[in-house]
This record gives structure tokens, sequence and C-alpha cells, in this order.
């Protein structure tokens, strides 16, 4: 008996997929290479078409049952459905059903044989038929010659985003300062987690009203159709409570697809199921994510002033975390992330006597148990891999693993420019640096470096 695992033939939209051989071919003749869990998820979806198959029903099947992280199916889903072309919005092939799973949707056109019947056309029929077959002639070429069948146009844009949300820092209300640290907090931390769900691309500050295109261009790159919402808190009083409420609204129109209020004493383990309700209205998958590294303050200030990437804003973050570090218990994130800006500050002329004290009150630390290796764990230890030793080999592994799970993490972004550039590649270090800047624009050293790169480049 031959060892050879059997070969089926599916069709997928404008696609056709056969097993073994992990390649999907295109109507119009093109192929794509799936990776070998890609392949077997859609051969799992295609065998149970028009069902609703459950993430344990794809671990069993897929993954054999073994344990995985929450993402793990979310991205792997994420892959194939733009592999397919499809809108997670508008889905034609592969959909997502909320707190259920996922469907591959039979075909729109599907029927048999034994449905229709021929009979013999008479004169009118045939002169009717005759002049169909004319215009779909006529049509053909003409589509063919302008090159914009949408199936084809589908597949050249598959790289863009499900879905984008840009989000602004939390606001105070009435301009209260005091509240200025805590604002900043909770935007932070909600980036976190949104950062990591896999069809949607967070991006930092966008909007500028007072320009042609508000969304700075967001349109113009991904095209009109791509859904784009802005997210916007504001820290408010309830009583003795501080609270945000969040509203999620549609750019175009200035429409609330969404409102959700949140008590800041409840901390992450409030916060990010309330976004999750937030994701259910926009038919993506909430994401089952470790909640925040830290919940002080003081840590996610750090992280914010850190990714600024200058020496100024630097310097607060050092000061911040000078304090947390002075302080009885102190989370790995903490430490990690103090590590990680003295590692990439400590020749700084500027920051000598901030970097002193930090080194000196991490050298007092006793050893800690490792952070949990959520993105910002690998981050943080790339930065130190970068910085201290010039390990751009390992410093890239842990980015690319970090970009994985949050593709628009900006700050991982522009240390892998940096780590490129260590390596000579300016071309590849260019490209990071211009999505990092897309995503994070309020981050002016991102534009500086960026400039700076590309005048290099020109005088080469």
């Amino acid at each position: 008996m031959s060892d050879k695992p059997k070969s089926a033939s599916f069709v997928i939209g404008p696609w056709a997929f056969k097993t073994p051989g992990n390649e999907l071919v295109h109507s119009d003749g093109h192929r794509l290479k799936l990776e070998d869990k890609i392949a077997h998820l859609l051969e799992a979806l295609c065998t149970q078409r028009g069902d609703i198959i459950s993430k344990e029903q794809l671990i069993d099947q897929v993954w054999q049952g073994r344990e995985l992280s929450e993402q793990t199916i979310p991205v792997a889903i994420s892959k194939l459905r733009k592999a397919l072309g499809d809108d997670i919005n508008n889905p034609k092939m592969l959909a997502t059903i909320p707190r259920q799973g996922y469907q591959l949707l039979p075909e729109a056109n599907e029927r048999t044989a034994q449905q229709k019947k021929w009979r013999p056309l008479g004169p009118v029929g045939f002169a009717v038929l005759l002049i169909a077959i004319l215009g779909v002639v006529y049509l053909w070429n003409t589509t063919a010659t302008q090159n914009t069948a949408p199936d084809r146009i589908q597949f050249a844009n598959s790289e863009k985003p499900g879905v984008i949300v840009t989000i602004n820092d939390v606001r105070t209300s009435g301009g209260d300062r005091e509240k200025i640290p805590l604002a900043i907090a909770i935007s932070e931390m909600s980036s976190y987690y949104l950062s990591q769900v896999p069809d949607i691309l967070v991006i930092r500050h966008w909007w500028n009203l007072d320009a042609p295109d508000p969304t700075g261009g967001i349109y113009t790159r991904h095209g009109p159709s791509t859904p784009v919402y802005s997210l916007k808190g504001t820290l408010i009083k309830d009583g003795a409570d501080d609270v945000v409420s969040f509203v999620l609204s549609n750019p175009k129109n200035d429409e609330i697809i969404w409102s959700g209020m949140h008590p800041v004493t409840a901390g992450s383990f409030g916060l990010f199921p309330l976004f999750g309700t937030m994701l259910d209205r926009l038919q993506v998958d909430p994401i089952t994510a470790s909640y925040a590294p830290d919940e002080t303050v003081s840590y996610w200030r750090a992280r914010y002033f850190m990714q600024l990437s200058n020496p100024g804003a630097a310097r607060i973050a050092a000061s911040e975390l000078s304090s947390l570090l002075a302080k009885e218990e102190i989370s790995p994130a903490i430490r990690v992330l103090a590590e990680a800006l003295a590692a990439r500050w400590k020749d700084n002329p500027d920051m000598v006597d901030q970097i002193t004290q930090l080194t000196t009150r991490l050298s007092r630390l006793s050893d800690l148990q490792a952070p949990a290796q959520n993105h910002f764990a690998l981050v943080d230890k790339a930065s130190a891999f970068l910085f201290d030793s010039a390990d751009t080999k390992s410093a890239i592994v842990l980015l690319e693993a970090a970009l994985e799970q949050a593709p628009g993490d900006h700050y991982a972004l522009s240390l892998l420019a940096e780590a490129k550039l260590m390596r000579g590649d300016t071309e590849a270090a260019i490209a990071a640096y211009e999505k990092a800047f897309r995503l994070a624009p309020y981050a002016k050293a991102y534009g500086s470096r960026l400039s700076e790169l590309k005048n290099t480049q020109i005088a080469q």
C-alpha cells in the first residue's frame, strides 16, 4: 500500500487548491505557496466547507491537540485571508463567526447539472443567446486590456490590513494636567492590547484635521474601501473615581460605532475585556492577551517616553524607572525595561547621570523571575542585545518574533531598522523606519532619522 498522502482538489473563489503541494493557483495563472500549517488549515476548512469550525476543532485537526497561545489561530486565519485576498468585513470566501469559529463559505453560484434541464432554444432564444455571447466577448476583451479584473485587484491589495484603528492619546477633561500621566498610561495600555489583534493595524496620533486628507494618507495607501476607525478616550471624574469614556467613530462621517466606560481602578483586567466588546462590534476576533506587564502608571509613562527615541524623552523615562527601582517590590517588566533603556543610551553624553543612577540601582537588584514573554519583553531583550553587545543576529530574531505578535509595534520596527543598519543594509533600515513613522508620526525622532538615512543614501 502506498504511503503517499491522498490528493484532493478544491475551488475557493478565483483560486484552485490542491493537496498535497501547499499551493494556490489563481484563475489568471499566478501561483502562491502556502506555509505548511496554513495549507493544513485551508484543507481542514475545505473538507468541511459551509460548516462553522470552532477553534477547538482546528486545534485537534491542524495542530494535533497541542497547547497553543490564544493568538496562534487568529494569526493563521489572518495569513490565510490575506493569501486569498478576502475582506474580513465583506467576506466572499472565509468568514469569522464571532464566538463560534470560522467558515469557508460555499460558492455563491454552486449548482448541479440535475438542477437545470436542457431545453432546445427557439429562434428568439437563439438570438438572445448570440447577443449575450457577443456581449461577453466584448467585455472580456475590454477587461483583459485594462487588467482590472476584481479578483486580480483584490489579490494585489491582499497585504492591506483588515481594519485600521487610529488611537489618539486619552485626554483629560477640563485640562487637568495632574491627570496627564494617568491618561498616558491608559493610552499605552490600550495600544498594547489592540496592537496584538491580528486583523487590526493600530496607528497612533494620525489625525490632522487641517489637512486635505485628515488621515494623513491612510485611504490613499490602503484604498478607500479599507475600514478605518478613530478611537478616542476622555478621562473624567465619576464621584471619587477616575473613569475613561471611549468612543469609536467613523472618521468619514463621525458616526459613533461603539462606546464604553472604563473604571481606571479596574486596570487591564477591566480594560482588555472592554475592548473585546469593541472588537465584537467590528466583527473582529478578540484575543485573550496576557494582562498588562505592569499596572503602575510610571511603567507606562516610562515606556511612552522611551519610545519617543530622543535624549530629552529618554531622561524622563530614566527618572521614572529610577523611582520605580527604588521601591521594595519590583516587577520583572520594570527591570527589563530599565535594562533596555540603559543599554540604548549608555554612550550618550547628555545622559551620563541618569544612566549611572539607573545602572547602580539595577546592580543592587537580586535575581528576579523572567518577565512574561509578551512582545514588550522580546523588544526590551532585543534592545539589550543590540546596544550592549552589537549582537544584531539575536536582536533581529527577537524583533521579528515581537512583530509577529504585534505587527503595529512602531518601536520594534525602529529597533529593527537600527539592527539592519548595523549590518550595512541601509535600504531595509529606511523601509523599517518609514513604516515606524507611518504608525507613530508623533515620534519625530523617526522622521529625523529617516531623513538622515535617505541623505546618506543619496550621498553614496
